[in-house]
């Protein structure tokens, strides 16, 4: 099973997207307010990294510096400024035929919570990948998988 999506890879795919013409304008609004949201919680070297991630002969290194200073647990604060934006440019590739062609619906989760965990409503994903570590109850309801083809294939 291929890795489950992060910010960066979020990110990633939203350049992609951005990057195509018949992307809905929609979209690509979606994706550069994430990408500024990133670059205010983060500071100018996210932003850097964000610049190289569009440019496909600097992306891999994009992607790498993204990682160092993004990817990995985000404190409780950052998640949930960044949260609302995360969730439009997944709506957005979802609602955008040509936008989720450019990105592959694959949903990962990693939670550790000090009371219950509770994981409601995911659709359309064609992988998804839960780690939860809970104190208490862990609760997924509400999960409808895309049975079509694989589009990063």
């Amino acid at each position: 099973m291929a890795d489950p999506i992060t910010l960066t890879t979020l990110l990633l795919a939203g350049a992609a997207a951005a990057g195509t013409e018949l992307v809905k304008e929609g979209t690509k609004d979606a994706y550069r307010n994430l990408k500024e949201k990133v670059g205010e919680l983060f500071g100018p070297r996210a932003t850097k990294a964000l610049a190289k991630l569009e440019d496909p002969a600097t992306q891999e290194q994009g992607k790498n510096d993204l990682e160092v200073y993004v990817g990995g647990t985000l404190e409780a604060d950052e998640a949930s400024q960044i949260e609302p934006f995360v969730k439009a440019l997944v709506q957005a590739l979802k609602e955008d035929v040509a936008g989720s062609s450019a990105a592959h619906a694959r949903v990962g989760l990693d939670i550790v919570a000090g009371g219950s965990a509770f994981i409601r409503e995911v659709h359309n994903a064609s992988e998804v990948v839960v780690k939860v570590k809970a104190d208490k109850d862990v609760t997924i309801e509400g999960i409808r998988m895309n049975p079509g083809k694989d589009p990063g294939k």
